[in-house]
């Protein structure tokens, strides 16, 4: 077994390499059903894999087709072992169901005609697949080139209900000087009778680990999903584009990059591999195409998936994994340490020399070691001394940068539930208009930046940490900013 499994993940491995990757070849099937006894007595433990590494369906899947066309003397053991999970995938495939019909509401709005919107990761990934049942997402990832665009999609969200994330918080970046416009990520979410949708936009570009992105357009790759459908996909280069700096953010490479790929070794021979040498070399993403190509190989003795491995290898340029890596392995602090590394080894690329690219690294071990949830609290003096070390930078003179990403916090976060506004105006910022259209930004660097998407005011946070004055102040803006607006409304109904 590839992928230098350690410690407590050679289990977790051994679940996910044996029994939640596609069997394909006839080897592989038969070790699954024979080795399907041993799982009977560790029945949480793997279930605790499984949903970890979002392998349920997977699981099913790969137990149907042992149950069916797998060897005889082990099919009642697999069919014995696809009820351990079947009310949690057919949650799973209700869920599914729902992220399918949202994203067709979303794509037949006219408000995004002509928008270039794409789907890409989980929804994009699963076109690739003989039978894309097995490929679960959590949420629907869309793309779209430029701001305008995405604030297009979170206005009709918006509309129809969705709130913004309280998991995940929004974030912009720019590096204005290179021509890098406005890029980022924002997360909404609506619930409704109990059931959870979730569609995150990513506009402008991709990121890649702490201050870098894909720095080509990526509707280079662009392809019709279908001919009925308003959006498109994205094709197999610009898929293991994507896979590779999403494996970066993740810090390991996932059961899922597994499976995606082995679906694009089967049905597809489009990928141009020499674009993808060029952009694996020139943002740094040689390490996890390396380990993922050495997994397949270790793993399949299929030709086709060989030789994918094989070419995928060469692309990468060769030579020994990197001991950083892991297959399987969300180990947080090993997150912060590849992406310090990818940090380093992209400055030097950059030729911002050694002292720079160090200072990089060290910022970016700091950010992706801080807290992951909002906290409503004074920092600490280590907390305090930590947030210094961090990359900042001045957004109510909207000077993004690459390598500052900030912590967009909205006032109706759970955390600041225990803050309530006074509803006065006095004192408050006064918020100015960025080149973001409907971006407005006002407050004070480095802690009291607030920035508003519309109506929505977010208090501006590098680690997640907020006063419970900060708050407040952030509350006040958003209670005389809803008031406005509600003035207006009705002054457009008289």
């Amino acid at each position: 077994m590839s992928g230098r499994a350690t410690g407590g993940n050679r289990f977790a491995s051994s679940v996910l390499d044996t029994w939640a990757t596609m069997f394909v070849d006839p080897e592989r099937a038969e070790r699954a059903a024979a080795g399907l006894h041993r799982l009977e007595s560790r029945r949480r433990a793997v279930g605790d894999v499984l949903r970890v590494h979002k392998a349920v369906p997977q699981f099913q899947y790969g137990l149907d087709q042992l149950a069916v066309s797998g060897p005889e003397a082990h099919r009642r053991a697999a069919v014995n072992a696809k009820s351990w999970y079947a009310a949690e995938a057919g949650r799973l495939a209700e869920h599914l169901r729902l992220l399918r019909s949202e994203l067709a509401w979303l794509a037949g709005q006219p408000e995004v005609s002509g928008a270039g919107l794409a789907v890409i990761k989980g929804f994009n990934n699963a076109r690739f697949y003989l039978d894309p049942s097995p490929r679960w997402s959590r949420d629907v990832d869309v793309y779209v080139p430029d701001w305008d665009a995405c604030l297009a999609v979170v206005r009709l969200l918006r509309e129809r209900g969705y709130v913004f994330d309280e998991e995940e918080c929004p974030w912009f970046k720019a590096e204005f000087e290179r021509g890098r416009a406005e890029y980022g990520q924002l997360f909404l979410v609506r619930t409704e009778g109990g059931r959870f949708s979730r569609v995150d936009i990513h506009f402008g570009t991709y990121s890649v680990g702490a201050g870098d992105y894909l720095d080509f357009p990526l509707t280079d790759f662009y392809e019709p999903v279908a001919p009925d459908l308003g959006y498109q996909g994205v094709n197999p280069t610009g898929t293991l584009l994507v896979m590779f700096a999403h494996a970066l953010s993740d810090g390991y490479v996932s059961v899922k990059d597994v499976n995606d790929t082995v679906s694009l070794a089967l049905t597809r021979d489009d990928v141009d591999f020499g674009r993808l040498a060029r952009e694996i070399r020139r943002h740094s993403l040689e390490p996890q195409a390396l380990l993922l190509a050495d997994h397949l190989t270790g793993l399949y003795r299929d030709s086709r998936i060989g030789g994918f491995a094989q070419v995928l290898r060469r692309a990468a340029g060769g030579g020994r994994t990197s001991p950083l890596w892991r297959m399987h392995d969300r180990n947080w602090h090993r997150r912060a340490a590849v992406n310090a590394v990818h940090a380093y080894r992209s400055a030097l690329r950059r030729r911002r020399g050694p002292l720079v690219a160090a200072r990089r690294a060290g910022q970016c071990a700091v950010f992706y070691n801080r807290r992951l949830s909002v906290t409503l609290s004074d920092r600490a003096l280590p907390q305090r001394l930590l947030v210094r070390l961090m990359a900042r930078t001045d957004l109510t003179r909207w000077r993004l940068r690459s390598d500052a990403c900030p912590t967009m916090i909205h006032t109706g976060h759970p955390a600041l539930t225990g803050i309530a506004p006074n509803g006065s105006a006095v004192g408050l910022p006064r918020l100015r208009p960025t080149p973001a259209t409907g971006v407005r930004v006002g407050g004070t660097f480095p802690d009291r930046q607030l920035v508003a998407i519309g109506d929505d005011v977010f208090l501006c946070s590098w680690d997640q940490v907020v006063s419970r004055r900060d708050a407040a102040l952030a509350k006040d803006l958003a209670s005389v900013q809803g008031a406005a607006a509600r003035r207006k409304g009705e002054s457009a109904d008289d």
